[in-house]
């Protein structure tokens, strides 16, 4: 785990959705800070027309309702209509003034999002976006638009994209205000878990987002699957079962990378075990400890416990090392001391659950540690997921994958919790505050989270299963180095 006497500074899942979004060009991507593809939704209305037969009334009493509900004035100049005054100052008597539908959202610098639009109650495929719509933006060094509505956010400032109904030229103007962080205070999902026992089938979640300052419009969201070969999900949030096992849907917003997930266990009736790796109750992963203590120890052939008794008294649960890749050779190896250490808490009635140590430098070979794992974990309840741990591979930092960029490190552990979730394990992932801000892109794992920080607060802002808060807990029965003391983490149930 993280280095002893010193922490180091500090769902890839495929996501697939089945109305074909505009994709994300390799050229653009790698000037990005936020890799995915955002979703952000409009509603064309019927245009209410508002009359001007008045002629004692002037061009300053056409209104239009502005972001915060409030009336603004000049509506013709903002948006390209024909002057109804034609220039005399005084309403023509045969023009008709229509109403401006508009709205103002707030986005972060270096990201992408599509336009999908519901015109006049029906919803537009996204993938005909470009023959439904113009598309127009008022600043292309601030923001840029393609014909499929795809747009990229390219510098702080405010710019207008204009959305041009081809039919009838009928427009929606989104005002952007582009900053450098959207800050989400929480995501909720109507629904966190959800079972089925035939494919097929289909529902929508639906995502509640607050936010840490006051809202301007709804700031655009990430829909994805860790496991489209299971559930696959929309920029609706609308969730279609193809298959029998496990997947998790995570809808994400917010520069701060604020989440949420929905469970989905498809049972096969005639199979129970199918995609679940023997047990049908997730695979080997069993239900959660009993919260006792709060508490929980993580083991490796690093440590002795020389009285499994007082660890079973004063932790709740114990994470054993399965095994590692090596930093130099590759080679993956089981940790020394894993048959025993499991042997002992099946004796001593201790719930434990895995970790690997990964020095993958590929999606390749994310996965094949996954199955590695997977193969070693049949008939075992393990009661948390099994985590993946990610971090520098020695104080010199000249491991095999201490070099990696952030996007390939992501991709290889990634792909080890997405193959684990394919083998119905619940995945996990484990690191440093500092190494899961910089060196992991967790917006692109919708995974559980074990994070470590010690001392005594955790200042991690996405959401997470443990905090290993310490390395040197005496008390739990726990040697290293020849002294009594041991990794410990707060977990919540």
């Amino acid at each position: 785990m993280i280095f002893k006497k010193r922490i180091v500074a500090g769902i890839m899942a495929a996501s697939l959705i089945f109305t074909s979004l505009p994709g994300v060009s390799a050229s653009a991507a790698t000037k990005l800070t936020y890799k995915d593809l955002y979703v952000k939704t409009i509603t064309f209305e019927k245009n209410a027309v508002l009359p001007t037969s008045d002629a004692s009334s002037s061009a300053s009493s056409a209104t239009t309702p502005d972001a915060s509900g409030a009336a603004s004035s000049g509506a013709s100049a903002q948006t390209g209509f024909a002057d109804p005054t034609n220039g005399t100052g005084a309403a023509s008597t045969d023009v008709e003034q229509p109403e401006i539908q508009n709205e103002t959202i707030k986005v972060m610098n270096g990201m992408q999002f599509v336009i999908s639009t519901t015109r006049y109650g029906k919803l537009v495929n996204t993938k005909k976006n470009s023959k439904n719509f113009k598309y127009k933006s008022s600043n292309k060094k601030i923001a840029k638009v393609d014909k499929n509505g795809k747009v990229t956010t390219l510098k702080t400032g405010k710019c207008d994209i204009t959305i041009t109904n081809k039919s009838d030229k009928e427009q929606f103007i989104l005002h952007l205000n582009v900053v450098k962080h959207v800050k989400v205070k929480s995501i909720k999902l109507n629904k966190t878990e959800k079972n089925f026992k035939k494919t097929g089938k289909t529902f929508t979640l639906k995502a509640t987002i607050k936010y840490t300052s006051k809202k301007t419009g709804d700031v655009p969201v990430c829909w994805k699957s860790s496991n489209t070969n299971v559930a696959k999900v929309d920029e609706y949030g609308k969730v279609k079962i193809v298959g029998y096992g496990l997947a998790y849907i995570t809808c994400s917003a917010g520069s701060n990378k604020k989440s949420a997930n929905c469970k989905i266990k498809v049972i096969d009736p005639k199979n129970p075990s199918r995609g679940f790796g023997g047990d049908g109750e997730g695979g080997t992963t069993g239900g959660r400890p009993t919260y006792n203590t709060g508490k929980v120890v993580d083991i490796s052939s690093h440590n002795v416990v020389s009285d499994w008794e007082k660890l079973r008294e004063n932790a709740d649960a114990v994470i054993i090392r399965i095994g590692y890749r090596g930093y130099g050779s590759g080679s993956i190896v089981q940790d020394s001391s894993f048959a025993s250490n499991v042997y002992n808490a099946q004796q001593y009635g201790i719930p434990y659950a895995v970790y690997f140590f990964t020095t993958a430098v590929s999606e390749a070979e994310g996965r094949e540690e996954a199955d590695w794992i997977a193969n070693r974990v049949g008939g075992m309840n393990l009661c948390f997921p099994v985590f993946i741990d990610t971090e520098y591979c020695n104080g010199e930092h000249n491991g095999r994958s201490d070099g990696l960029s952030q996007g390939a490190r992501t991709a290889a552990v990634g792909g080890a919790c997405s193959q684990l979730q394919g083998r119905g394990l619940e995945a996990g992932v484990y690191g440093s505050t500092w190494w899961l801000n910089n060196r992991v892109d967790m917006g692109s794992l919708p995974y559980n989270v074990w994070v470590a920080q010690y001392g005594s607060t955790c200042t991690y802002g996405g959401g997470k299963l443990l905090w290993q808060y310490t390395s040197s807990a005496p008390g739990y029965g726990v040697k290293t180095g020849g002294r009594e003391c041991c990794d410990v983490s707060y977990w919540y149930d």
